[in-house]
């Protein structure tokens, strides 16, 4: 539309030029004068009226992978003269999907646009740069202008529930005291009964205790007797690559946040480590706000100089006497993991390997 509303004023401007020309008709000369200037100062207003362009985004920080929220973007510019119509276009890092929706009549000199924004790919992702494209009244021209206004948006990872996971095992000690004792995972020593809270495992239901008080309640253990684990998580870039994601190494953080969230209802105590990761003791604190540790392991990345299968004698010195070790590993590599726990295993430390 906008072509043939300006190829319909050029060939008018040049009907009366040449007309006015051939038969020096001043009256159609001036006329094409007018609206030859009338079109050259609307094409460099809209070439270079725009002066300050400003992006304000209202959309969240931070959401959960597979999260879909609405959110509303606003752009504006300042000109030195006329009427500017502005509408706003943005775009995404590639661990976000921004679908547009219907967008808002423009007005002069701010444009509102409505997105419908997805989380594909947990880490530090960003909303922008903004393109605006600025036209005229009449639309006639238009000029599009980049703001490289960017707005940051941490993906969570979302928890995935890891079916060979068991919370049973423990250090060298703990396990041989346990299997002379007969005693695997929760143990036997019954402590009382609590509250239901989301997640607890329905096998713990007091049934007596639910009828008594008109709400669910579940049988409590002595924590002693639960194993507390260390997780070892490989961050060598030794996972598989497509384009800028590793995808299994995505889901193995997946798993762990699943762990993490589901340890204190366990009741098991857990420790965090990685190749380039410090050591991460999950406290009531963090338990306190999942969140918190969500943004953690968000911000992990596979990029460590040396390999985790490195570190496998200060782990067992630090931690196998008390814990039981938890390392992921690259499918890939799951074979040879196996190979260098062997020796551990063999020695009586509760080892395990994820891939």
């Amino acid at each position: 539309m906008r072509e043939y509303k300006l190829t319909t004023l050029m060939a008018a401007t040049s009907f009366l030029l040449c007309s006015g020309l051939m038969t020096n008709n001043r009256q159609m000369y001036w006329m094409a004068c007018v609206l030859g200037t009338l079109m050259l100062g609307t094409y460099w207003l809209v070439k270079r009226g725009a002066t300050q362009a400003s992006v304000y985004r209202h959309c969240p920080d931070e959401l959960m992978e597979g999260e879909t929220v609405d959110y509303t973007l606003h752009a504006s510019v300042q000109g030195r003269g006329g009427l500017l119509w502005a509408q706003a276009h943005d775009s995404a890092s590639s661990g976000l999907h921004i679908e547009p929706l219907e967008t808002e009549q423009a007005t002069p000199f701010s444009g509102i646009a409505h997105y419908r924004l997805t989380a594909l790919r947990r880490g530090a992702q960003s909303l922008g740069p903004v393109s605006i494209v600025l036209s005229d009244p009449f639309g006639l021209f238009v000029n599009r202008i980049q703001a490289p206004i960017h707005t940051p948006v941490l993906v969570l990872p979302r928890p995935v529930a890891l079916a060979q996971w068991r919370w049973e095992g423990g250090g060298r000690g703990r396990m041989l005291a346990s299997s002379l004792r007969g005693k695997r995972g929760e143990g036997t020593d019954w402590h009382g009964v609590r509250p239901y809270t989301p997640g607890d495992p329905l096998r713990r239901i007091h049934w007596r205790a639910t009828a008594r008080y008109g709400s669910w309640h579940v049988r409590e253990f002595e924590t002693s007797q639960l194993a507390p684990s260390v997780v070892a998580l490989e961050q060598a870039p030794t996972w598989r690559r497509e384009g800028n994601a590793y995808p299994e190494f995505d889901q193995a953080i997946r798993h762990i946040a699943w762990i993490a969230l589901q340890a204190p209802r366990q009741g098991v105590s857990l420790i965090l480590v990685g190749s380039n990761l410090p050591e991460l003791r999950l406290t009531p604190d963090i338990y306190a706000d999942p969140r918190a540790l969500l943004r953690q392991l968000a911000r992990v990345q596979p990029d460590a100089n040396h390999s985790i299968l490195d570190d496998l004698p200060r782990l067992i010195q630090r931690y196998g006497e008390q814990y039981r070790i938890a390392l992921f590993v690259p499918p890939s590599e799951y074979a040879y993991a196996e190979t260098r726990v062997q020796p551990y295993q063999a020695q009586g430390y509760s080892m395990e390997v994820y891939a």
